[in-house]
């Protein structure tokens, strides 16, 4: 009975309140658009929400806004094809200014050193398609995860990126980071597709979530191998180093390919296929850093012809001086050259794009090339005098910096004859 009571004396004050402040017919049409303007805003940002949630559990398996980011891509770029220079064992543990190089003596894999198509979606708008690719099928988009940008598949497809058309050069590397993520598909993954003349699909470099990796070339299957598997989350890196003949396929630091000899493989470009898994489930791709480059002369060539090396080899994490690990077979040859003449001195000469500021980028030149020569002089037993170190930041482009290539091509280290 009490309740009774007060709810009745809830709703007599509630009408005489109406009665004294009832609003104007143009009150009531504002107040009824201003209701229904907050209700498209909430149903807006449901969907903003559950597309965000569908992202997060196809790439890291939650709907947790707060997953750690992925790893940003190294910065540092490429070096010239394999050197003939008798190889010196690299150090066990590594140094203070390298990573532990220990767990990477099989990887010879050395970039290209003059870049053709460099995309690191840095300047690239979320939810439009990637500006630098050419599409074939399927549906493609920019999104944010962690802190860089990824090109997001979401339907199966196909894209180029957009390069001269032409035979390969003679020597070349490929390099793309891919994003490991929660799946349930089994045919899932991401091929690299070589085409010819008439554009059908002459070879193939395919890894696959659960299915390892697959190389096939003019029809036949040069390797099959399964590969540890890894965090979701983790950035993995596929890379091809290849010749008119010859192919080596990696994956991170494992090389899963090496096929000494391909007869009429004369392939005219490539394409990268997507597959997302289960085509009714929301179980996107994530990819980017894209690198393609020409491979040039070896290091000695370079040495004997021009009294300088060239090398986009040595590789560094973004505004960092420590070594990556990925570095060692550069500094291998760099190394056997070193011990094999003992009269060659070297000023080892780091450089930078002309991004950020001027005496930062100097300052962070001249740590990376002092970590080179601290880590020759560690692993290799060099006498310090025979090396000298110094950085010029962006002073001495060697291409321009207004294009992402010209930028990855500026991005160096030079070892100098003295």
């Amino acid at each position: 009975m009490r309740k009774f009571h007060g709810l009745f004396g809830a709703l007599l004050l509630a009408m005489a309140m109406l009665a004294v402040s009832t609003p104007s017919q143009a009150q009531f049409g504002g107040l009824k658009d201003k209701l229904k303007k907050k209700a498209e805003q909430k149903v807006e940002n449901k969907v903003d929400k559950k597309t965000d949630e569908v992202l997060d559990k196809a790439v890291d398996g939650s709907g947790n806004q707060d997953a750690k980011p992925a790893e940003t891509p190294a910065e540092g770029a490429e070096a010239p094809a394999e050197g003939n220079a008798p190889a010196a064992p690299g150090p066990k543990g590594g140094t203070a200014t390298a990573e532990d190089m220990s767990m990477v003596t099989k990887f010879d894999f050395i970039p290209g050193d003059k870049v053709i198509f460099y995309d690191d979606l840095s300047t690239e708008e979320m939810g439009e398609f990637p500006s630098r690719w050419n599409l074939d099928n399927g549906v493609f988009e920019i999104v944010k995860k962690g802190d860089r940008s990824w090109i997001l598949c979401s339907d199966r497809g196909s894209i180029r990126p957009k390069v001269a058309s032409g035979p390969l050069p003679p020597k070349y590397t490929f390099e793309m980071d891919i994003l490991e993520k929660k799946t349930e598909g089994w045919g899932d993954g991401y091929t690299i597709q070589w085409l010819d003349a008439k554009d059908e699909v002459v070879g193939e470099f395919h890894i696959g979530n659960r299915t390892g990796t697959v190389i096939k070339m003019n029809g036949k299957e040069y390797a099959n191998r399964r590969i540890d598997d890894v965090p979701v989350g983790t950035v993995r890196t596929m890379r091809i180093m290849a010749t008119k003949t010859t192919m080596k396929c990696y994956v991170d630091h494992e090389r899963v390919a090496n096929v000494p000899a391909i007869e009429g493989f004369e392939p005219v470009g490539f394409r990268l296929y997507v597959e997302p898994g289960d085509a009714n489930a929301p179980n996107p791709e994530l990819f980017g850093n894209v690198r393609y480059a020409e491979g040039g002369k070896t290091l000695k060539e370079q040495l004997d012809e021009a009294g300088r090396i060239v090398t986009h080899g040595i590789l560094f994490d973004s505004g960092s001086d420590k070594i990556k690990a990925e570095s060692y077979k550069t500094l291998t040859d760099i190394g056997g050259l070193l011990t094999g003449s003992p009269e060659l001195r070297l000023s080892i000469e780091g450089h930078t794009d002309g991004d950020g500021a001027e005496a930062a980028n100097l300052d962070l030149s001249e740590r990376r090339a002092n970590a080179v020569k601290t880590y020759l002089v560690d692993s290799y037993k060099v006498d310090a005098g025979r090396l000298e170190a110094k950085g010029w930041g962006e002073g001495k482009p060697i291409d321009a910096n207004n294009t992402a290539e010209g930028k990855a091509n500026n991005r160096r280290v030079e070892l100098v004859k003295l």
